[in-house]
């Protein structure tokens, strides 16, 4: 099943629909996150210091999101965004730890990427060059030598089999110092998207979710794809049986986690991981039915996965062991965590 809330997105962005925000998060072992999430035993190891980016919501009904840092023990938790009427999501750390890069959307306009400082300030807007009218940027991800990828929606929008599609959706690189950019890869007429962009440790490989429309076969598949930096050896990672992504990202030692069936609430999410050629695609957890499960992330040392699910305000952070084990929480408020990107030890 196609995962519509990117198109929503971007037809609302662009006037033909209203605003519709997404969310971010993950799963955790085969009981609920919620109540599997507690303290681990005496002599458990301590996780590795540093800090967690994510996204939270400010508002019941979702409108309005910012940007968090939190420590890997649960303390010193900070607001790094301010955003007023938008939403703030998907954060990625850049690789020295000191700028976090994300989307900011708000209603009735084309969601742009931006970044800020760690320890928070004044953000500024990463300018792309569209070659459509009515450009969309989102799901900002940094290159190991400090680059960004970024996924534009450009065009018009059309709607087949019921659903909206953007006239044109790329990968983009573009070098925030200079401004100078440069297109990975394209999906144009109506055919579909590619989106959350992640790059691989040695910067050769972008890791993205495609998402079909009605003019693609599958029609209205979902699955992870593959590209070189330079726009090489594009193909399929994942069965378009499992659907989706969630934003799916690389481990240090370029392992692929993802989760499964996203955008398919009729189905039961889980974690997986894949190398970048197809090779070795492994489920790491079974999820209880009915267990909140999104995106999640790799600690620098890939011991140890960030992730979200059931919690008190609806979804709160967990860590759990990189074999999907040992989960214990690292945030729980009455409000709504997801989204997280662990940062690097440098930080």
């Amino acid at each position: 099943m196609i995962d519509v809330r990117h198109l929503l997105r971007v037809a609302a962005t662009l006037g033909v629909l209203g605003a519709i925000a997404g969310c971010g998060g993950s799963g955790n072992q085969p009981a609920r996150a919620g109540e599997a999430a507690a303290a681990e035993p005496a002599g458990e190891p301590a996780l590795p210091p540093g800090r967690v980016a994510f996204r939270r919501w400010l508002d019941d009904a979702k409108t309005q999101g910012a940007i968090f840092t939190v420590r890997t023990d649960g303390t010193g938790e900070r607001q790094v965004t301010n955003p007023a009427g938008s939403t703030d999501d998907y954060p990625d750390w850049s690789p020295d730890g000191r700028l976090i890069a994300y989307q900011r959307c708000t209603p009735g306009r084309p969601c742009s990427v931006w970044i800020v400082d760690a320890d928070g300030g004044s953000p500024r807007r990463v300018r792309f060059r569209c070659r459509l009218a009515g450009c969309d940027a989102a799901a900002p991800a940094w290159t190991p030598d400090g680059k960004l990828v970024a996924t534009l929606a450009q065009g018009r929008v059309r709607t087949f089999g019921g659903v909206p599609q953007i006239q044109q959706s790329t990968l983009e690189l573009i070098d925030v110092r200079t401004g100078r950019q440069r297109m990975i890869y394209k999906r144009s007429g109506w055919t579909g998207d590619a989106i959350d962009g992640q790059v691989s440790p040695d910067g050769r490989t972008v890791v993205y979710t495609r998402v079909n429309s009605a003019r693609s076969k599958p029609p209205f598949g979902a699955a992870l794809f593959a590209v070189g930096v330079d726009g090489s050896n594009h193909h399929r990672v994942t069965p378009w049986e499992l659907g989706g992504g969630d934003h799916a990202v690389f481990s240090p030692e370029g392992t692929i986690l993802f989760r499964s069936f996203d955008g398919d609430d009729s189905r039961q999410s889980d974690f997986w991981t894949v190398r970048s050629d197809g090779k070795r695609l492994e489920q790491l957890t079974h999820l209880e039915p009915g267990t909140l499960a999104l995106s999640a992330s790799y600690s620098p040392d890939r011991d140890w996965i960030v992730h979200a699910s059931d919690g008190d305000g609806g979804a709160d952070l967990y860590v759990m062991r990189a074999d999907g084990t040992g989960n214990r929480p690292l945030t729980s408020t009455e409000w709504w965590d997801s989204a997280p990107d662990w940062g690097p030890t440098s930080r």
